[in-house]
């Protein structure tokens, strides 16, 4: 299930549709600045704020920010400069919210002065112990150590109402008997704070409740106010999270340990054309979007090879190690997705001088579209100095439809089921396959949704049908192989 989302006159985008699907998962919204993404992000908090839209938005005539799930609906459009919301009549099921580190979210309701001065006059007989969720996440986050915030309170929701505050505010004792307030503490305390108290909130309808409502989180550059470390052990508890409750983890950000931690498929990039239009490019690898080139110790390469997926790196990687062809050299294989990704990272590297003197490039894309580079490359003219070459197999989407489909390999059949495909065999997956589509899927991308649908039924995902491929091909397809060996051998010697 996915909710649709479409932008129109909205900023720098002119138009803009987005899907967000609902499927538990971190995900990655990236793209240079200017691109979009967090103006989408804004748009997208429109879904569970009713923020002041004037005040962020501005009144673009005709403005529109619209959203759809299943047969439900919600609109904001901007008509004489008012911005008006509509709803189908039955309401939108869906639950989550949104924090960014800068702009806005749930702990800004009350973020202003004369809040700050309120907040100071508090009496601690108005407050009661945080909730043992916040506090033991906070610490293990920020510190390492969950018992870091013990002495962490919330106001209590009369004193709060008497106050007139709109939020939930938490304080912490410090060492010397001085409560601090959430709006006084730092950036990443009160981010987190905020983020810990939703996520419990979504915890008690999930798991006491039982709430199966999709649920959707958006977190905005929250790398700009957390520590590296702290990034890292936030990435790590959000993916247990996420799959304990069910819930999709959106990311707006620019962190490359942030999307390392992401799988291409659910990395979107945007990326602004020279006609102002925007384009989304999934799935994207970690080195299209980033530009990664070095390895995590900072330093360069001898080598680096660009592919265009997980498929073709994990093949060319077990040919160099199984074959004992990196002796004395380092290597980097780099999936970019998409074959003219793939063209236009290299021209990018070559033309930026973003690899080492004396680095080797290479580009091996995969055999089945040979005849179409050319062509491709005739109307690209500045990609014409690029040398490409191809692995002997084909991508991973043809190469089950013809060895599944068109000609049965009846000992992949059997290799499947054996090591992965244990709840519903392969053959009826198949089945179904042929039974219900009846569109052209001449590049097999229809029959890998079937069989990544039955997968994700599983818990399992293409990763596990990657590597459970390359282990058969492997075995099977020892003479293609053998010419990935040869290939691989002469490029590094030379």
């Amino acid at each position: 299930m996915e909710v649709k989302m479409q932008i129109k006159k909205i900023k720098s985008i002119d138009s803009l549709s987005f899907a967000f699907p609902t499927e538990s998962g971190l995900y990655a919204i990236t793209g240079e600045n200017g691109s979009g993404k967090s103006t989408l992000i804004s748009c997208a908090a429109t879904l569970f704020f009713n923020i002041p839209m004037k005040d962020y938005f501005g009144k673009p005539e005709d403005a529109c920010i619209s959203f759809s799930l299943g047969e439900t609906n919600r609109k904001w459009e901007c008509i004489n400069g008012v911005w008006r919301k509509t709803s189908s009549i039955d309401k939108m099921q869906i639950n989550g919210f949104y924090e960014g580190s800068i702009a806005f979210g749930n702990r800004f309701k009350d973020n202003n002065f004369s809040t700050i001065k309120k907040l100071e006059s508090v009496s601690n007989k108005n407050l009661y112990k945080a909730d043992e969720f916040v506090i033991t996440n906070l610490g293990l986050i920020l510190h390492n150590d969950s018992s870091y915030y013990e002495n962490l309170f919330v106001l209590s929701k009369g004193a709060a109402e008497k106050l007139k505050l709109l939020g939930v505010h938490h304080f912490y004792l410090t060492d010397t008997g001085e409560y601090i307030s959430q709006i006084r503490m730092s950036t990443g305390e009160n981010l987190l704070i905020s983020i810990l108290y939703s996520l419990k909130i979504i915890y008690n309808k999930r798991i006491t409740h039982n709430d199966f409502k999709p649920c959707i989180i958006f977190l905005d550059e929250i790398e700009l106010a957390l520590h590296s470390s702290a990034l890292r052990r936030l990435i790590l508890f959000l993916k247990q999270i996420s799959n304990e409750l069910n819930m999709a983890v959106f990311f707006s950000t620019h962190s490359l340990e942030l999307i390392r931690e992401i799988k291409p498929q659910n990395i979107y990039y945007l990326q602004k054309n020279v006609d102002h239009t925007i384009s989304i490019t999934n799935p994207c690898y970690p080195a299209f979007a980033t530009r990664n080139l070095y390895g995590d110790d900072g330093y360069g390469n001898d080598v680096v090879i660009l592919v265009e997926d997980d498929f073709a790196k994990l093949i060319v990687d077990k040919v160099l190690y199984e074959n004992d062809l990196l002796k004395n050299i380092r290597l980097k294989v780099l999936p970019t997705g998409g074959w003219t990704n793939t063209i236009a990272l290299a021209y990018d590297i070559t033309s930026s001088h973003l690899l080492n003197k004396g680095t080797k490039l290479f580009v091996v894309l995969d055999k089945d579209i040979e005849k179409e580079v050319p062509c491709f490359i005739k109307s690209h003219k500045e990609y014409s100095g690029i040398s490409i070459d191809y692995l002997p197999i084909k991508s991973l989407e043809k190469y089950l439809k013809y060895n599944l489909f068109v000609r049965v390999d009846n000992n992949l059949y059997n290799y499947y089921d054996t090591y992965l495909f244990q709840r519903r065999p392969i053959n009826t997956i198949i089945n179904d396959y042929k039974k219900e589509n009846k569109k052209d899927d001449s590049d097999g991308k229809i029959l890998m949704g079937y069989i990544i649908n039955e997968l994700k039924s599983m818990r399992k995902d293409r990763e596990d049908l990657v590597d459970i491929t390359v282990k058969y091909l492997m075995k099977d397809q020892k003479e293609n192989i053998q010419q990935l060996i040869k290939y691989l051998s002469e490029k590094i010697a030379n």
